[in-house]
């Protein structure tokens, strides 16, 4: 009876410490501290470190004949999201099954996190945004090229909650840790062989990875990439350029943005394998110096100044937290500097351009006045002239050139039947050039502008506004004046809002542009967003006089914008500042938590190591995120590292509160 009494006792006790533990839990959920078993953590690493890999095409049909900027065509093909996407949605899907067991088993258990209400949160919005989307099908799936739509979002979020709860010993997190070694060597070896100019991709293995074996009219695909092989010829056309680092990620900037979670880790592990002396084997110590010297070959040499910049980061965040600590690491850390020296120099071509040119940009050296574009032509070439705006407004185009306004009052039955005023109701009169039938206004004001009628096989009369040699085509229709776009569709032009940057428009390869323009907007989101990876739908692509006045894009004004470059401002706008705010919530509680466990760590344990690495790693992606776009390509690392983060913190965290 006693020792009956006695097994009661300690089963009491035993739940009472689970129930510590857990903020909540079922009868059998196990104790913190036993490990998930494999197959679980086995869709975990294939999330991690797995997704990023994959790249295959995928053809595929949108009607977009909504959208005037679009063109007729209506087929699309991707190499680098689709599958990640359908990739992602299979984990998210398996997880879910797998928190079914754990309920039908009893064994499900929900630890303690401050993560879970901003999650909950920015959920929500996500969903909301998607119901009151305009463009429901886009807001599911995601934009063309890009697949981040609803369904993956919220799948992120499945993920996270599953990794905090799941990861809860060191064995728990070498099933992250080393796969994403395994595929961050693959990875930064066709970086390396697309640096050197020897893209496997661009091989006729690596072409026959990339595209299934389907019966073309010509025949079989594998059998035409063969023949090109023979004849000196590519199937495959790319358009990157050679010796560009794009490994598997859709785009350059995001090498550098993604490994700015990698570095950190894989340098900490390098310390751990150098401090712990002849407790370490050899070989460990040169593995995870390799890896950072690979890795950081790759950031520095995708040329990205936004992973130079997490980079940076990074390590001033590094020192701050670690502060004396370094000084017990001196030799380790002595070794890895002097590999990025040396990778530094050895790259040095490819990344001091970008690096000037950000540096350049942040400072406003690039300011895009008319006298700094006149600075740069001779005096034989023409001086470009800065449109302040044109506008159509019925049958009447309204514009402003330096300052100068006028309109053109147009006339559909004759192109040059206008009537021209300035801002004054002065009348404006035409005068005759030597080319035929082009016109000049007779105004000095105006004598960069050039007006000549056309007509299209169709009959149709169009007014051609020329302006410092550009021809601007309008078409007169019973409706009022249109814009020709280059996709031979119409538009009505107007004065596009813009929020800053004035002088700078070129700042960050474009984004000074591309951000200016977009700030607006979210103006329509600070509740509710327009629906995820709706973005391109919402920017206004109509902006052909603010394109051609930037420097960058005045050479395709037709170049469509699908993306904002600040991962923040593309959330914003489509899923709301609500979730924006959420998420940054979320990171915000992770990074303060982080600084109080890592200050104080003793460093004596793998899962110390790992965390400040996944920590630092954080810290500077989401700094890098300013210039860098979110994507189903650098995403699921970067939940899959946070929620292991967040789950160590919670490890390290009980384990001193047992020792107190």
């Amino acid at each position: 009876m006693a020792k009956k009494t006695n097994e009661s006792k300690e089963k009491k006790q035993a739940l009472k410490q689970k129930n510590s533990e857990y903020l909540w839990s079922m009868s059998l959920a196990p104790k913190i501290g036993e490990s998930t078993p494999w197959i679980q953590m086995l869709v975990i690493s294939f999330f991690t470190a797995i997704i990023i890999l994959i790249t295959r095409l995928h053809s595929y049909k949108r009607d977009l004949s909504d959208f005037y900027w679009n063109g007729p065509h209506d087929d699309f093909s991707d190499f680098f999201s689709y599958f990640k996407m359908t990739a992602i949605c299979i984990c998210a899907g398996l997880v879910i099954i797998f928190l079914l067991y754990r309920i039908f088993s009893q064994s499900l258990y929900v630890k303690k996190s401050f993560a879970y209400i901003p999650m909950l949160i920015y959920s929500i919005f996500v969903l909301l945004s998607y119901l009151f989307s305009d463009y429901k099908e886009f807001a599911w799936l995601g934009w063309n090229d890009r697949f981040e739509g609803t369904i993956v979002l919220l799948s992120y979020m499945i993920m996270l909650f599953f990794i905090v709860n799941s990861v809860n010993t060191e064995k728990n997190v070498k099933w992250i840790i080393y796969p994403l070694a395994g595929s961050s060597v693959l990875l930064s070896l066709l970086g390396l062989s697309q640096a050197l100019n020897k893209d496997f991709f661009r091989t006729v293995i690596g072409q026959k990875l990339l595209v299934p074996n389907e019966l073309t009219k010509e025949g079989y695909v594998w059998d035409l990439i063969d023949k090109a092989k023979e004849n000196g010829k590519q199937y495959l056309s790319f358009t990157f350029q050679h010796k560009e680092i794009y490994q598997t990620v859709y785009n350059t900037n995001y090498v550098s943005f993604y490994l700015t979670l990698l570095i950190p880790l894989f340098g900490m592990l390098f310390i751990r394998s150098i401090s712990k002396g002849k407790e370490a084997p050899l070989w460990t110590k040169i593995c995870w110096g390799v890896l950072f010297a690979l890795t950081i070959f790759n950031l520095i040499g995708s040329a990205s100044s936004g992973g130079l910049l997490g980079l940076a980061v990074l390590v001033i965040v590094g020192i701050i937290v670690l502060n004396k600590r370094i000084l017990t690491w001196w030799k380790p850390v002595i070794m890895l500097i002097i590999i990025t020296i040396i990778i530094s120099g050895i790259t040095y071509q490819r990344w001091s351009t970008e690096l000037l040119s950000a540096v350049d940009g942040v400072i406003g050296k690039n300011v895009q006045t008319n006298e700094a574009v006149n600075n740069d032509k001779s005096d034989s070439e023409t001086v470009k002239h800065h449109i302040d705006y044109m506008e159509t407004t019925g049958s009447a185009l309204a514009l402003s050139i330096e300052g100068n306004e006028l309109t053109v009052n147009t006339y559909i039955d004759d192109p040059l039947s206008v009537k021209i005023l300035d801002s004054d109701g002065k009348n404006l009169s035409l005068a005759e050039t030597d080319v035929s039938p082009v016109y000049k206004i007779d105004d000095k004001r105006f004598n960069m502008i050039t007006i000549r009628p056309a007509q299209d096989k169709d009959g149709n009369n169009y007014i051609i506004v020329g302006t410092d040699e550009y021809e601007w085509p309008f078409r007169l229709t019973k409706g009022g004046i249109k814009y020709r776009t280059g996709m031979a569709t119409y538009t009505d032009l107007y004065r596009i809002h813009s929020i800053g940057f004035e002088n700078n428009q070129g700042f960050g390869s474009g984004r000074g542009y591309i951000w200016s323009r977009s700030l607006p907007l979210i103006k329509d989101t600070l509740f509710i967003g327009h629906g995820a990876d709706t973005y391109c739908a919402y920017f206004p692509h109509n902006d052909y006089v603010g394109k051609y006045n930037t420097r960058l894009f005045s050479s395709n004004i037709n170049i469509i914008v699908d993306k904002p470059h600040n991962m923040y401002i593309g959330m914003a706008i489509g899923t709301g500042c609500i979730s924006v705010l959420a998420l940054l919530a979320l990171w915000a509680m992770y990074i303060i938590q982080s600084i109080k466990i890592y200050w104080k760590e003793n460093y004596t344990t793998y899962n110390s190591y790992v965390g400040i690495g996944i920590f630092l790693g954080i810290c500077g992606f989401l700094i890098s995120a300013i210039v860098n776009d979110s994507s189903v390509s650098v995403m699921p690392l970067f939940y899959g590292l946070l929620g292991t983060g967040m789950a160590i913190n919670i490890m390290l965290k009980q384990a001193k509160e047992s020792l107190s």
